[in-house]
């Protein structure tokens, strides 16, 4: 009697230990892609590539997976192994746990790659502030001045497409973005905001780009003008319109912070006979609902609050307005779970372990027995 030849599941395909290693083996070439890419190009570059990509493009032409898609496919490839292809019995109770551990572990990393942010707060001695800027972001912000009070309006740059105007509430102008620049140098006046914007390669790291943007600025009265932005002006460009000043300035993107952060004094230890710093720390006020309180951040010792995680990044001892310190700002929604996979990964491990050693004792007991 002939055989039917066996017909191709789609459940068997993807809870197979095949396309487990594939994927395995795709996400260890794409680190190591991703490295090399970093030596290159910088961190944020190989990130955005690489590791926060759903395609990378090899050599700017062949599209491969990204680590994103590679995620996504190996946590379908172990949720369907967990339905499909595991005995659901008390024996098979550790591999159950490591792949609900491996699930949570890739779930959690999803999460923090498309929610987590990560901002940047510098602090003199003395100095307070209750916002952050992104490392990254930048926005434009428009603001006028009176009586002491500031009035403010902010925009992402990412958002303001070319040619796509942005009409101010509240206010009688109309704003356009014509051209955007990743990364420039000016040319003439920019306290003015009349300099030219000379277009430049990108930089490595791209924490060294600083863009700029021609606006074009709508007023019923004066009609449409041009203003050129440059992110590295210290001073706002100011122009007036219907008889009111106002500011505006290309900078990274700010944040309000649920506290207020002052920096009281700022720590550094060197090691004995050398000017190697061994570790440095902050010691800081916290006012957050009415209540104050003092606490120290250090290296590897961040500060928690409210979904925010202060890290010790830097610090200057002889700048111009004395010794300040750099914090980096992390708010992850998904922190906990690493914790729990862990967990779950160590107790699956344990229970897989004592499962194997009961097995192996009774397969000796029965051999004595015969």
């Amino acid at each position: 009697m002939a055989m039917k030849p066996a017909r191709w599941k789609p459940t068997r395909f993807l809870a197979s230990l095949q396309l487990t290693v594939g994927l395995l083996l795709m996400m260890a070439l794409l680190v190591i892609a991703g490295t090399l890419l970093q030596a290159g190009k910088g961190i944020y570059a190989a990130q955005q590539e690489i590791f926060q990509s759903w395609v990378f493009w090899l050599f700017g032409v062949l599209p491969l997976p990204g680590m994103l898609l590679v995620g996504v496919l190996l946590f379908v490839n172990l949720l369907s192994a967990l339905i499909f292809r595991l005995k659901y019995k008390w024996s098979g109770l550790g591999l159950l746990l490591i792949h609900l551990g491996l699930l949570v572990l890739l779930g959690g990393g999803f999460i923090s790659s498309q929610f987590s942010h990560e901002y940047v707060m510098t602090l003199h001695e003395g100095e307070s502030s209750g916002m952050a800027d992104s490392a990254h972001e930048w926005e434009l912000a428009v603001w006028t001045e009176a009586e002491g009070k500031r009035s403010m309006l902010a925009a992402d740059i990412a958002e303001l497409r070319p040619n796509r105007p942005w009409r101010i509430p509240g206010l009688d102008l109309e704003l356009t973005v014509s051209r955007f620049f990743i990364n420039c140098r000016p040319s003439g006046s920019a306290a003015a905001g009349e300099m030219d914007l000379r277009e430049a390669p990108p930089a490595a790291d791209a924490a060294e780009n600083l863009p700029g943007a021609i606006v074009s600025v709508r007023d019923p009265q004066s009609g449409t003008q041009p203003l050129h932005l440059f992110a590295g002006s210290d001073t706002p460009v100011i122009r007036s319109y219907s008889g009111r000043d106002y500011h505006f300035s290309l900078r990274l993107k700010r944040i309000i912070l649920p506290l207020r952060l002052k920096l009281l004094d700022f720590e550094k230890t060197v090691h004995p006979g050398s000017e190697i710093p061994k570790s440095f720390a902050s010691r800081v006020e916290i006012e957050s609902a009415g209540l104050r309180r003092v606490a120290r951040i250090a290296m590897n010792r961040p500060l928690r609050h409210r979904g925010y995680a202060f890290y010790q990044s830097a610090y200057e001892e002889n700048g111009p307005h004395g010794a300040s310190s750099t914090f980096a700002v992390v708010r992850n929604a998904g922190r906990w779970l690493p914790y729990i996979s862990s967990a779950l990964i160590f107790l699956g491990m344990i229970l897989h372990f004592i499962g194997q050693m009961a097995a192996a004792q009774r397969k000796i007991g029965a051999g004595g027995k015969s």
